[in-house]
C-alpha cells in the first residue's frame, strides 16, 4: 500500500546544535550539503529565523538538491533495495528540467545528516541507490493516482491541479491526455500575494517570508504584534479574485463543448483543493454540468501517482527479464526495488513509498 510523508518545502542554513528537538526524522531533518548544515521542512519552520524556498527551482539549484536529498532520506530502503523513482514537473518546465533532473537523481547518494535532532548520533550517513528515474508531467502523475489508485476511475474526466506555483488542467480520457486541452497558469501563490497586499494596508508584517504568509493563509489567521487576527474573510475574497481573474478564463479557453460531451466528472487535486472557498467556485461554475470531486488528501495526489507509476513500471521490468541473460546481470535486474514517488512542490514536498502488504 501507499505510505506518504509530507513536509514544507523550506530550508535555512544553520550553525546551531539542535539536539532532541524533534520526535522523529520527518520533524527533525538536518542535512549537510557541500560542507554547510541546513534545517529542512518542519524543523526549519520551528527553529529557523527566515526559512525560504524559491518558486519552480531548477534541478541544478541548491535547494532542489537539498529537498531531493531530504526526500530520499525519508525513503529508508532496506538491504540491497534499489529505488525506482518517479517525479515530475509542471508542463511549463517539464521539457526544460527533465534531463537535468535525471542526472541529479540517478545513481548512488551518500546523504550526510544529523540524527541528534531526534535522539540519534550527530553525524550519520545513509546510502540510497536510485536504480531508475522516470520524469513525467506532474498532471500525468495526478491522473495516474486517480486511475490506478483507490478510486480506479475508468471514465473520461477533467482534472485541475491547484498547486502553489502553478495551476494546471487537462482532459483525461481512457486513451490518454488531450494535449489541446492542457492549461498551465499561475498557482495559489497569486492569491497569497493578494492577501499579503491586503494585510499590509493595516499591519506591519515585520519582514515575514512568503512561506510564513502562506502558512497564515492556510490556517486562516495571522499573529501580528502578539495579537492573533482572523483572516478567513480576506482569504475568501482573494481566492474568489484568483479564480475569477486567473483560473476561470483559462479553463473557458481550454475546455470546449466536445470535452463536456465526453466528461461527466471533474477532479480537483493539489493543495489548493483544500480550500472550501475555492472548491465552491468550481461547483458554482461547473456543478450543474459535471460532478466536481476533491481527491482524498489532494496535496498528496501527484506523489501517489508518481509512486504508482514506479510500481507499475518496475513490475513490468522484472517480468520481462530475458531467459538467456548472464547470471551477474540477472542479479542486477532482480535486485529488490522500492517504488517511490517524490513531488517537490513549491509549498510542500511529498514522498510516497509503496509498501507490500501494509
Amino acid at each position: 500500500m501507499l505510505k506518504s510523508y509530507n513536509f514544507p518545502s523550506v530550508y535555512e542554513a544553520t550553525n546551531q546544535e539542535l539536539a532532541n528537538v524533534a520526535e522523529n526524522i520527518l520533524d527533525g531533518i538536518k542535512i549537510n550539503l557541500d560542507d554547510t548544515d541546513y534545517i529542512v521542512g518542519n524543523l526549519a519552520l520551528v527553529e529557523g529565523y527566515s526559512p525560504h524556498k524559491s518558486i519552480n527551482a531548477a534541478p541544478t539549484d541548491e535547494e532542489y538538491k537539498l529537498l531531493s536529498e531530504a526526500s530520499l532520506l525519508l525513503t529508508q530502503p532496506k538491504g540491497e533495495e534499489e529505488i525506482y523513482l518517479t517525479t515530475g514537473f509542471p508542463f511549463a518546465t517539464y521539457i526544460l528540467y527533465r534531463d537535468k533532473a535525471m542526472e541529479v537523481l540517478q545513481g548512488r547518494h551518500i546523504i550526510n545528516y544529523d540524527a541528534s535532532t531526534f535522539g540519534g548520533p550527530n553525524t550519520t550517513k545513509r546510502e540510497v541507490n536510485v536504480g531508475k528515474v522516470e520524469i513525467i508531467p506532474e498532471i500525468m502523475g495526478c491522473t495516474t493516482a486517480i486511475r490506478e489508485g483507490n478510486l480506479q476511475e475508468k471514465e473520461n474526466f477533467f482534472i485541475v491541479s491547484l498547486g502553489y506555483g502553478t495551476c494546471e488542467a487537462v482532459v483525461s480520457t481512457r486513451a490518454g491526455l488531450i494535449n489541446r486541452s492542457a492549461v498551465s497558469t499561475h498557482g495559489i501563490r497569486h492569491a497569497v500575494n493578494l492577501l499579503a497586499n491586503e494585510l499590509s494596508k493595516n499591519f506591519y508584517l515585520n519582514l515575514k517570508t512568503e512561506h510564513q504568509i502562506d502558512v497564515a493563509f492556510q490556517k486562516g489567521n495571522i499573529t501580528v504584534n502578539r495579537v492573533k487576527h482572523n483572516i478567513l474573510d480576506i482569504r475568501e475574497k482573494v481566492l474568489k479574485m484568483y479564480y475569477n481573474e486567473i483560473v476561470a478564463p483559462n479553463l473557458r479557453k481550454a475546455f470546449i463543448d466536445d470535452d463536456f460531451n465526453k466528461c461527466t466528472k471533474m477532479y480537483l487535486v493539489g493543495g489548493g483543493a483544500l480550500y472550501p472557498e475555492l472548491v465552491d467556485c468550481f461547483k458554482e461554475e461547473f456543478g450543474d454540468i459535471v460532478s466536481v470531486n476533491v481527491y482524498p488528501e489532494p496535496e498528496k495526489c501527484a506523489s501517489q501517482g508518481y509512486c504508482l507509476n514506479s510500481k507499475i513500471k518496475s513490475s513490468v521490468a522484472r517480468s520481462n527479464i530475458p531467459h538467456n541473460i548472464e547470471a551477474e546481470e540477472i542479479k542486477i535486474f532482480r535486485n529488490p526495488q522500492l517504488a517511490v514517488g517524490i513531488d517537490i512542490g513549491n509549498a510542500n514536498t511529498c514522498v510516497t513509498i509503496y509498501k507490500e502488504g501494509e
